[in-house]
């Protein structure tokens, strides 16, 4: 661990400190816990959570549907022109060792 990292680690460890002496709520929105210190239930926190998922699919750039068309011809011929490939190479391997072990044996 560099100084930096060291230094950071540190100061995040005081931060945690004053925090439970002043007796504060964490600055994460529902982050610590529900009303007075008690501590939230599964369900409470998994309608949170799917809340702030759908806040982010919300932020996300989906593509266009002529860009997906486009994307998946580029994926699937690419895998079917590595998938010959890899093909014709291992063809050629394994008629070339057949080959060398034909001569060897007699």
């Amino acid at each position: 661990m560099n100084r930096e990292m060291r230094r950071l680690a540190e100061r995040e460890e005081r931060r945690s400190k004053q925090k439970d002496t002043r007796g504060r709520r964490s600055p994460i929105v529902g982050g610590s816990g529900g009303q007075a210190g008690q501590p939230r239930g599964r369900w409470a926190r998994l309608v949170q959570f799917l809340r702030e998922v759908r806040v982010e699919l919300s932020r996300v750039g989906w593509p266009s549907r002529q860009q997906m068309v486009a994307f998946t011809a580029v994926t699937v011929v690419t895998a079917g022109v590595l998938t010959g490939y890899v093909f014709v190479v291992d063809l050629a391997f394994s008629r070339t060792v057949l080959a060398l072990i034909r001569e060897l044996t007699g």
